[in-house]
């Protein structure tokens, strides 16, 4: 049994008779038939009943025709899932990213594909890590970067890269002037501006402020409304012009996880895209607008030398 014999047999059974299915294979009916018979004789049995109407299926051919209905449709789809790959990617992809990293993503992202892939559509949005995951789950996005996400059992994880989580306030700030904070010293801060989502902060760390949003967050703490965290990515440009001081936690960082929805077919331009992101992070590190765990332990104070630029010289 082959491929070919297997589409003659489903063409005779879906149009009822040797004659439509000659015509819409273009091939003769009689090696049509010829073999539809050696099909039957090679699986030990009769496939079709005869009769002047046509033809009917018995109930071996109703198994047959199941199974070759599934098997030539995935024949097909490989067939075309090879041309596609062969082929320059195109279509959308839907990608969602905190707002932290969008900023800093984004732009080298869609520039690269604007090189790279005209033809793919990109469809860029940011959000919280719940928002993110749900809207994977539903479908309505293809591949999101999410923060140290729950275990799910329909979402596959890759780490992008993990972030060195900074405690920021406003410029000239005294518990920030030193480039570290202790545990102590966070637990005992005065007053903090919180977090919606999951909090690291102590229950009863005074606050009457709570934020989710990176830029209006920044906002209320360089006004010194209280003390606030985010990796370096999200405060680089702050810290730089020195509108925020900044102190790295060593206890605590960010796991930037690429999420994809198990089990649901990925296509080159969610591969690429996936691909991109790798490449985009790597730049952003070497640019030092990404600071990991690793570089901020070699340039623990290149934050406050930012923050505080004026600096004695030997001139």
């Amino acid at each position: 049994m082959d491929l070919r014999q297997l589409r003659y047999f489903v063409t005779v059974a879906e149009r009822g008779g040797f004659g439509a299915a000659a015509s819409a294979l273009n091939v003769a009916q009689s090696a049509l038939s010829r073999h539809i018979k050696l099909l039957e004789h090679e699986l030990g049995g009769a496939l079709l009943e005869r009769s002047v109407r046509g033809v009917a299926v018995t109930e071996a051919g109703k198994v047959l025709l199941a199974r070759g209905r599934w098997l030539l449709g995935a024949f097909d789809d490989i067939k075309t899932a090879v041309l596609t790959e062969n082929r320059e990617p195109s279509g959308t992809v839907r990608l969602g990213a905190p707002s932290s990293l969008a900023d800093i993503f984004y732009f080298p992202l869609a520039r690269l594909f604007a090189e790279r892939f005209p033809r793919v559509k990109l469809e860029l949005s940011d959000g919280l890590t719940e928002e993110m995951t749900d809207r994977l789950l539903r479908g309505d996005l293809d591949v999101a970067i999410v923060s140290a996400p729950r275990p799910n059992d329909h979402l596959d994880y890759e780490t992008l890269v993990v972030e060195q989580i900074f405690l920021i306030g406003p410029p000239g700030d005294r518990l920030l002037g030193r480039g570290s904070i202790t545990r102590q010293e966070f637990d005992e801060l005065p007053a903090a501006v919180l977090p919606l989502s999951r909090s690291p902060f102590r229950s009863d760390t005074p606050s009457s402020l709570r934020v989710e949003s990176m830029t209006p967050l920044k906002q209320m703490v360089a006004a010194g409304l209280g003390y606030g965290l985010l990796p370096y990515s999200g405060i680089h440009q702050e810290v730089a012009a020195g509108t925020l001081a900044a102190a790295r936690l060593p206890w605590m960082h960010a796991n930037r996880v690429i999420a994809l929805p198990r089990g649901r077919p990925v296509g080159r331009p969610t591969r690429e895209t996936v691909s991109a992101l790798k490449e985009v992070c790597r730049r952003l590190i070497d640019d030092g607008k990404i600071l990991t765990m690793a570089e901020t332990r070699r340039v623990s104070r290149t934050p406050r030398r930012r923050a505080q630029p004026r600096r004695p010289s030997s001139s």
